[in-house]
C-alpha cells in the first residue's frame, strides 16, 4: 500500500510506504552528496537502488539519486547512513518519506520511472565513468534512467575495500566485521571508533583517539539520532565486576541494552552513569540493537583493564528500560533461569574443567530452535563425554552467561575463560532423520484415523450416531426377522420384534444400506422383500442412522 502526497518547495514531496505482504520497502540507501549548482553541493541520504515489485518501485514516486530529508518525522539530511538504516528497520510495516529530487523534468522522469522494472542499481554513481559522446547512446530498452546532477559527483568505495581515503568528505564503506585500531584493540567496523570525519569536522575537532579510536566529535556523528550521549571511562582491577546490571527494552519487539542499576560498592558507582541509561558501545563492541543478555557476554569476555562506555541518557518518561531499576544491587545475578521456561527439556550439567572441557562447537541452525550455539565434537574419555553431553546439543549457557544469541567468538571465549567446576545449559535436539520419521508417523496416524472414522463401525462396540453407518451380524434362525422394509429412494425399516442384536440397534425410520454386502440403494420393494425373506445363516446389515426431519407412519 502506498500513499502520495504532494508537498511544496522545489520538488520536494512525501511518501507514505507500507511494505504489508512484503519482505522490505525495497529501497537501498548511501551517503554522498550532489552538486545542485555550479558553486554549491548539498550532501545527505540518497536512494541508491529500488527492488522490483517492492512497495517503493510500485509508488511510481521514488527512483535512484532521490535525496531523503527525513524518514517519519526525524531529520535525516545530517544522519550517517547506518543510523538511517536503524530507524529502518524500527520503523515496523509503514515508512513516511520527504523526498527532494533534483530532476528537473519531474513529471517526465515520473513516468520514465512508472515504466521500469528490475533492480534499480545506479553503478555510474560509485566509480567514475569515462565521458560518452551524445551520439554513442545506449540502445538497451531497459536502460535505467539516471538523474544526471546525482551521478556526476557521489564518492563512495567499492564495498571490499575499507581503508577510506582521507579526502573523501563521506564515509561509504562497508560497516559488517571488525577492524584493529591503532593501538592494536579490535572493535566493530561500525563502532563510532571507526567512524570517518571530512575535513571541516578534522579541522573542529582537536581531540586525540584513544585506544579504541573514540573522540566525542565521531561519538556525536555516529549516534546523531540518541540523546544525550555520554562517554564513560573506568579503570577496574583484573578478575573484578564492574557492578553493573544490564536490563532490556520495555518493547519485547526491541532490542536495546539498558543500565538496570549500579553497585554502590563497584567501580562505577562515582561516575556519570545511572539506571535507564542505554548502553550504545563498549570498548569497541556495538551494543546498540543487541539483546542485553548478549551484552553481558560481552561485558565478561573483556580482558582489559580500562572500559570505555558509550551511553544515552534518556528522560524519565521516554520508553526504555524493561524493568524498574535494582536500588539494591543483588550479590549475583543468575540470567539461566529463562532457559528451563522456555525450554522445558533443558538440562543443567556440572563439569569439572582439567585443563579443558573436552567440547568443541559450532555455530549453526535448527529445524526446531533456529540459530545457536551447538557441540559439533567431543574428545574422547573426557568429563564432558561423563556427564552425557551429545554431539548436537544447543549450549544454551555457561554458568551464569547467557548464549542463546552468543556468536561463535563469544561463547568459545566463554569456555575458554570458565575455571574449576563449569555448569553448562544445554538442550538436546532431535536429529533431521527423528523429525521427519516423527512428521511422517503423525500424517500416516492421520490417515488411519480418516479412513477409520469413513469405514462401518462394528455395532457390538459403536453407538448408533446421526449419519454414522455402523455395521450390524447376525445368526438367523428359522423365524422372522421383526423388520419391515418401507421401500423407495431409500429403504427405510420398521421394527416389530425379533432378535435382541437388530432391536438394540435399529429403530423406525433408519435406512439399510446394505444388505450381506448388497447396495439397497434404488432396489424396490420387492427386490429387498425377497433379501429379507431369503435370509438364513450368518447376515450382516449396513444402517444409518438419518437426520430426523419429521415423523413418518410407514404403515401408510
Amino acid at each position: 500500500m502506498v500513499q502520495l502526497n504532494s508537498g511544496s518547495g522545489d520538488h520536494i514531496h512525501t511518501v507514505t510506504l507500507d511494505k504489508t505482504g512484503k519482505k522490505s520497502f525495497g529501497i537501498c540507501i548511501v551517503r554522498g552528496e550532489v552538486k545542485d549548482s555550479p558553486n554549491s553541493k548539498t550532501s545527505g541520504i540518497f536512494i541508491k537502488g529500488i527492488v522490483p515489485d517492492s512497495p517503493a518501485h510500485l509508488c511510481g514516486r521514488l527512483k535512484v539519486g532521490d535525496r531523503i530529508l527525513s524518514l517519519n518525522n526525524n531529520d535525516v539530511r545530517n544522519a550517517t547512513e547506518q543510523a538511517v538504516i536503524e530507524l529502518i528497520k524500527d520503523a515496523g510495516i509503514k515508512i513516511n518519506l520527504e523526498i527532494q529530487t533534483f530532476e528537473k523534468d519531474v513529471k517526465k522522469s515520473n513516468e520514465r520511472d512508472q515504466r521500469e522494472n528490475g533492480y534499480v542499481q545506479a553503478k555510474s554513481k560509485f566509480t567514475p565513468e569515462p565521458q560518452s559522446s551524445t551520439t554513442n547512446k545506449s540502445s538497451d530498452p531497459k536502460e535505467i534512467p539516471r538523474n544526471p546532477a546525482f551521478s556526476a559527483s557521489i564518492r563512495a568505495n567499492p564495498a571490499a575495500n575499507y581503508t577510506a581515503n582521507d579526502d573523501d568528505e563521506e564515509d561509504t564503506r562497508d560497516m559488517t566485521g571488525r577492524i584493529r585500531t591503532e593501538y592494536g584493540y579490535e572493535i566493530d567496523r561500525a563502532s563510532a571508533g571507526n567512524c570517518k570525519l571530512n575535513k571541516q569536522e578534522k579541522e573542529r575537532d582537536k581531540e586525540q583517539p584513544d585506544e579504541f579510536g573514540y573522540t566525542i566529535a565521531k561519538i556525536k556523528k555516529r549516534y546523531n539520532l540518541m540523546k544525550d550521549l555520554r562517554k564513560v571511562e573506568v579503570t577496574r582491577a583484573p578478575n573484578t565486576s564492574l557492578g553493573l546490571a544490564l536490563a532490556g527494552h520495555t518493547d519485547r519487539r526491541k532490542m536495546a541494552c539498558f543500565v538496570a542499576g549500579i553497585n554502590a560498592n563497584g567501580p562505577l558507582a562515582s561516575l556519570d552513569i545511572k539506571a535507564g541509561d542505554e548502553i550504545l558501545e563498549v570498548n569497541g563492541n556495538v551494543l546498540q540493537n543487541r539483546c542485553h543478555l548478549n551484552a553481558s557476554v560481552i561485558f565478561k569476555n573483556i580482558d582489559s583493564e580500562k572500559i570505555v562506555l558509550i551511553t544515552s541518557r534518556r528522560k524519565d518518561n521516554d520508553e526504555g528500560i524493561s524493568v524498574k531499576p535494582i536500588k539494591k544491587f543483588p550479590r549475583e545475578v543468575d540470567d539461566t533461569k529463562f532457559l528451563f521456561e522456555l525450554y522445558p527439556n533443558a538440562r543443567s550439567i556440572q563439569i569439572k574443567k582439567e585443563g579443558f572441557l573436552g567440547i568443541m562447537v559450532i555455530y549453526g541452525k535448527h529445524v526446531e530452535v533456529g540459530n545457536g550455539i551447538f557441540v559439533s565434537d567431543l574428545r574422547e574419555e573426557s568429563n564432558a563425554v561423563a556427564a552425557g553431553i551429545k554431539v548436537g546439543d544447543m549450549l544454551l549457557a555457561v554458568n551464569k552467561d547467557v548464549t542463546l544469541e552468543s556468536n561463535y567468538d563469544e561463547a568459545v571465549a566463554l569456555i575458554r575463560r570458565a575455571e574449576g567446576i563449569v555448569t553448562l545449559v544445554l538442550l538436546t535436539l532431535k536429529s533431521e532423520e527423528a523429525l521427519k520419521a516423527e512428521r511422517e508417523a503423525a500424517e500416516k496416524k492421520k490417515e488411519e484415523a480418516r479412513a477409520e472414522a469413513e469405514k462401518p463401525q462394528d455395532t457390538s462396540i459403536a453407538e448408533t450416531k446421526i449419519n454414522k453407518k455402523i455395521l450390524i451380524e447376525v445368526k438367523v434362525e428359522k423365524k422372522p426377522l421383526g423388520v419391515i422394509v418401507v421401500g423407495g429412494k431409500n429403504n427405510q425399516v420398521k421394527v416389530s420384534s425379533g432378535y435382541p442384536e437388530i432391536d438394540n440397534k435399529l429403530q423406525r425410520g433408519y435406512i439399510i444400506t446394505k444388505f450381506n454386502g448388497d447396495a439397497l440403494e434404488g432396489c424396490t420393494f420387492e427386490i429387498c422383500y425377497a433379501l429379507f425373506k431369503g435370509a438364513n445363516g450368518k447376515i450382516s446389515m449396513e444402517i444409518t442412522r438419518p437426520k430426523p426431519t419429521c415423523r413418518t407412519d410407514a404403515s401408510k
